[in-house]
């Protein structure tokens, strides 16, 4: 009988004190990404011809907070902000909040928030900014 009580113990001090699976996702996400692929989609032949406008990071720390850096023609530019998560079947959903207007933000509306989304199946970083004909933007974590 003490055998099994013991065991009973261990199993539920096993199941308590195991890790939280979204603990784990986060992982994914924190860290610096780095801009290794873009795409006009409204003109083929740029599609054609695969040329890095401008060099761009994100780093997204584990409480919630983002910076987005960008260097283009000698000049660097970095935005902070929050972002939350949503995680949907099969991709990470980032919706950024800019704590101020500037014109690295890759966006569709006119508010200070940026979409991005990461494909489980990749581990790519991807902006939502191609659906109304920005570029397509691709990053992976460094």
């Amino acid at each position: 009988m003490k055998k099994i009580t013991f065991l009973v113990l261990l199993l539920i001090a096993t199941v308590s004190c195991s890790n939280d699976d979204n603990d784990n996702n986060k992982e994914i996400y924190f860290g610096k990404w780095t801009l290794t692929f873009m795409s006009r989609n409204n003109s083929p032949l740029a599609n054609s011809i695969p040329v890095i406008e401008w060099q761009e990071t994100y780093n997204f720390s584990s409480k919630g907070k983002f910076a987005k850096t960008r260097t283009k023609d000698g000049k660097t530019k970095t935005v902070v902000g929050t972002y939350s998560v949503n995680k949907v079947e099969d991709r990470i959903e980032l919706k950024l909040k800019y704590t101020a207007q500037n014109d690295i933000i890759g966006t569709c509306s006119s508010d200070l928030t940026e979409n991005l989304f990461i494909l489980n199946n990749t581990g790519t970083l991807y902006n939502g900014w191609s659906l109304c004909k920005g570029p397509q933007i691709a990053y992976e974590k460094i």
